[in-house]
């Protein structure tokens, strides 16, 4: 009976085999899969990585125009004093 069961699982499977086909096509279907899940992967750090460079860019514009509405605000109070001292 032990010679009957070493011959089964010795038998080689044909190459034409379904079961083959199938585990080769379930293989290539994992590396696809994990192909396209490290390509989305390199695609939401890319895109944190844009929103990330807005946001600074963003709030540098907001220093900027914060400075500018301070030196607007200063050169405003220059003019009004000036007017008041020539009495225009």
């Amino acid at each position: 009976m032990q010679n009957n069961n070493r011959k089964k699982n010795t038998e080689a499977i044909p190459e034409n085999s379904p079961v083959l086909q199938a585990a080769s096509l379930e293989v290539i279907a994992g590396l696809l899969a994990t192909l396209s899940e490290g390509i989305s992967t390199f695609a939401t750090a890319l895109a944190i990585q844009e929103a990330q460079q807005l946001t600074i860019n963003n709030t540098n514009n907001n220093v900027d125009i914060k400075g500018i509405q301070e030196q607007l605000n200063y050169l405003t109070k220059e003019v009004k004093k000036i007017s008041k001292a020539l009495n225009i």
